[in-house]
């Protein structure tokens, strides 16, 4: 029993000075005199089961633990922060089922992009046919969404998926593109607006078929040639 008191005694004051606090200042949070906080420290008595609980919630740990030795409970201490500190393997399973979310999600992203092109167009379509009936051409804002919906790809694109598709884009972009400018000057029948077409495509295939090259390592500045 002498033990147990004095093992009591040591851990409560061993977690008052922890604390920073004065026995003085530990007897006013719990409305009793520092007298009987030095009792308590010295072991000449013990507080009753209600204040030793006050004391482990206030102090941040158990009336278990204020029964440990100091060394029990540091190494109690111990293994709780080493378990604490070792982080979970991650479950493969769970990671590709959030991938495959994040692409799912990306994807609807995207695509809603793109279609909010054609919303705004249908829109002002809408708008400009039933206020300025007599306007001529509205018609022509479904030709223009088109370049605008490839602009929209290949910004999400970029972000988020294979690059390697934003050959693909631009080159619907540039057909796009001229298709619209042919079909806005329709009267003048400039057709030849097409051969542009065919020196961009070269550009955009030659360009999708450049590799970077290897990084290497730069000989240091002190090796002998």
């Amino acid at each position: 029993m002498e033990d147990w008191k004095r093992i009591v005694a040591a851990n409560l004051a061993e977690l008052r000075k922890s604390h920073h606090l004065t026995q003085l200042q530990l007897a006013e949070q719990l409305h009793y005199s520092d007298k009987a906080v030095s009792k308590w420290e010295r072991g000449e008595s013990l507080p009753d089961l209600a204040v030793m609980k006050q004391l482990a919630d206030y102090y941040g740990t158990t009336i278990d633990d204020l029964m440990l030795t100091p060394e029990v409970r540091a190494e109690k201490e111990a293994a709780a922060k080493q378990q604490a500190d070792v982080k979970p393997e991650p479950d493969p399973e769970s990671e590709q089922i959030i991938a495959r979310l994040k692409k799912s999600n990306h994807l609807i992203i995207a695509g809603m992009a793109a279609v909010l092109v054609w919303l705004i167009a249908s829109l002002i379509f809408v708008v400009l046919d039933t206020v300025v009936p007599q306007l001529e051409y509205t018609s022509f804002l479904f030709i223009y969404a088109a370049p605008i919906t490839a602009v929209v790809c290949l910004v999400f694109n970029s972000i988020w998926f294979n690059r390697r598709w934003n050959f693909v884009i631009i080159s619907f972009l540039v057909w796009s593109v001229l298709g619209a400018l042919f079909l806005t000057f329709y009267q003048y029948r400039i057709w030849k607006l097409f051969l542009i077409g065919i020196p961009a495509q070269l550009i955009i295939l030659l360009w999708s078929r450049l590799k970077p090259a290897p990084k290497t390592d730069a000989p240091d500045d002190g090796q002998e040639s």
